[in-house]
């Protein structure tokens, strides 16, 4: 393990945060209002600029006062991280109380637990003072060294007994005394065990974590017979990092172990990183930070270095440099969001991964991990000559929550986005291809996509009566298929007091309105130039008749391709510009147009009777059968 596990004038943004005893969120606010200066793309400040920041900070009383503990006990949860036993439970909960009274700093507090914790396992002896004698007392030493409430620690640690467990209570503690805002920014969450019980790493083999935290996934995919000199364990939070190496020793019952424990940041650009281009592992297994918070100039440094995926997400450039650090027989696991198969964003990753040589598998996971709303998948790489052979035939296995397979051929997987339809049966996806093989057009570039209001405080300007200057603004839930609902709310329109807003003029003017949240897909034509709110969004089709729009989005059948496609509780624009719209006629869109302003327009609202019309019209332009539009009403009809 390196001595120092990071660089002396390397600082990460919340320990601005924990030496100052505000919310991460206050650090990002001061940065936004340019009170203080962003850090580097790494999220890192120097040791000169830190210093500087904190005595900045502290010679200015009145903003630190006012925005200094806000109580670290209130705003905490309590994560169990897996935690199961009622005892186990209530030792953490009194751990995390007595800490929110004892004054320590997060990293305080989790040194005192680590020596009761190492001590109550005799990993190290009652009356522990910093030395020398093995890896372990040299972690704890410089630690101890550097931690400006000695006694206080001391005094913490000796209070508890906590028993060994492998349950990460450690991890557990350190992740319940942060507030949800800071592991938010970091993309922080704990990884359940059950998602971990089929991956094994052999005894001879290598393994790496790039994001390991406290180390909980490689407790779980490791035995006592591995190697602990061929374990690799990187990250960003160092608090973290020693927190894994106190695992790991507790693991293996022994203080004297090597663990290959060091700060690298995944993200950072590989391309002139010897480290990073030598290293090979034979297993790769993590769970990369999804959606960490960067600033506009860190995306813009994370675009310029990596051009090829065109994106500052997170888990793509983790993703894309882990892959190049697999050995040739080496095997990858990374937990993604069900996103990465399916958001245009990703496609630069995804392509690179699909003209890659490795088997491909991917498991539907569905909501699978505590506080994280976003659906989840498990992708799993292997190396194989085999597969480099046969690289032309190769296929997706996808695998749902009941172990179900079906197979994906990668050349049905098309450019430019290299969308994988991975939410539907084998039966689904071939119907799914039939529809795409079929001659069709989309909402073209042109075509206008806009966000609803953003109000920044609905309380404030959502007013219930309506007034001579206000005006309804329709929600998502105002929006029914074909039909504006009556609304809730009315807004005074000024457009500078909202947090965002589009063109004015995109609202006052004739439109289709849509549901943004939601599995199912629902249109109005709206002919009155309404405003509408951030859960509802809208289009302006220039190239395909906006009446022909509205019929078709609303029908089972795009439902159908929408869910199976795209797996997502969010209309995004890119769902939308990918629909296909199939090829009609100027007479057949007339005839549409005809039968919409008799049944909807004219207010002789007959949705069903006019959607089954409809139906028959898509149903044609595709070549569905009648068996194939009765199991898509079926599939529709199910509940989700």
């Amino acid at each position: 393990m390196n001595d120092v596990m990071r660089k002396e004038s390397a600082y990460p943004l919340h320990a601005v945060s924990e030496k100052l005893g505000v919310s991460l969120a206050t650090v990002n606010n001061w940065i936004k209002t340019k009170v203080i200066p962003p850090p580097d793309v790494q999220k890192l400040y120097s040791e000169a600029v830190f210093n500087r920041i904190i005595k900045q900070i502290k010679n200015d009383q009145k903003r630190l006062n006012s925005r200094a503990n806000r109580s670290l006990q209130g705003k905490k949860t309590l994560y169990y991280c897996g935690i199961s036993s009622k005892e186990r439970k209530l030792l953490l909960q009194k751990l995390v109380n007595d800490f929110g009274n004892s004054g320590l700093s997060i990293a305080g507090g989790v040194l005192g637990v680590s020596l009761a914790l190492l001590r109550s396992n005799k990993l190290i002896n009652d009356n522990w003072k910093p030395n020398a004698n093995s890896p372990l007392d040299k972690l704890l030493s410089q630690w101890y060294d550097k931690s400006d409430d000695k006694k206080i620690i001391k005094d913490f640690s000796l209070n508890y007994e906590i028993p060994n467990y492998n349950d990460d209570i450690l991890g557990a503690f350190y992740q319940s005394i942060q507030s949800v805002s800071q592991k938010s920014a970091f993309g922080s969450f704990y990884t359940p065990p059950e998602l971990l019980k089929d991956i094994k790493i052999p005894a001879n083999k290598t393994v790496l974590d790039p994001c390991c935290g406290s180390g909980n996934i490689l407790l779980n995919i490791i035995t006592k017979k591995n190697d602990p000199s061929k374990i690799y364990a990187r990250d960003i939070d160092e608090t973290a990092l020693k927190i894994c190496h106190i695992n790991l020793a507790l693991f293996f019952n022994d203080v004297n172990i090597a663990p290959n424990i060091s700060m690298q940041d995944i993200t950072r650009n590989n391309k002139n990183n010897d480290q990073f281009n030598h290293d090979q592992f034979d297993f790769i297994v993590t769970n990369p930070p999804w959606g960490s918070k960067f600033t506009i100039k860190q995306k813009e440094s994370l675009c310029k270095f990596y051009p090829e995926l065109s994106t500052p997400e997170i888990f793509s450039i983790a993703l894309y440099n882990a892959r190049k650090m697999l050995g040739k027989n080496g095997e990858l696991y990374f937990f993604l969001p069900y996103s990465f198969l399916n958001v245009a964003a990703h496609r630069n990753i995804r392509r690179f991964i699909f003209n890659d040589s490795s088997s491909i598998s991917v498991k539907l996971l569905g909501n699978a991990f505590k506080g994280v709303l976003s659906e989840s998948i498990l992708l799993n790489l292997k190396n194989s000559l085999n597969v480099q052979s046969n690289k032309n035939k190769k296929e997706i296995s996808v695998y749902d929550k009941d172990e179900n397979i079906h197979k994906i051929q990668l050349a049905n997987i098309m450019p430019p986005d290299y969308i994988v339809s991975a939410a539907g049966k084998t039966q689904d996806i071939l119907l799914i291809d039939k529809i795409y093989k079929t001659r069709h057009t989309a909402l073209s570039d042109n075509t206008i996509f806009a966000l609803g209001i953003v109000t920044g405080n609905n309380k404030k300007y959502l007013i219930k009566e309506k007034s001579t200057a206000s005006e309804p603004v329709y929600r998502g839930k105002d929006i029914d298929k074909y039909v504006l609902l009556k609304p809730a709310y009315n807004i005074v329109f000024k457009s500078e007091l909202f947090q965002q807003v589009s063109n004015e003029e995109y609202y006052r003017q004739r439109k289709i309105v849509y549901r943004f949240i939601g599995d199912r897909l629902v249109f109005a034509l709206d002919e009155k130039k309404s405003l509408i709110l951030n859960s509802a969004n809208l289009l302006i089709s220039k190239n395909y008749p906006m009446e022909t729009v509205v019929s078709f989005f609303n029908s089972d059948i795009y439902t159908f391709i929408f869910r199976k496609k795209f797996n997502s509780k969010k209309i995004l624009k890119s769902h939308l510009q990918d629909l296909p719209l199939p090829v009609l006629t100027e007479e057949k869109h007339q005839y549409i147009k005809k039968l919409y302003n008799e049944n909807i327009s004219s207010k002789k609202i007959n949705a069903e009777s006019y959607q089954n019309e409809i139906d028959k019209i898509i149903c044609g332009a595709f070549s569905i059968n009648n068996e194939e539009y009765q199991y898509i009403r079926e599939c529709i009809s199910l509940p989700r």
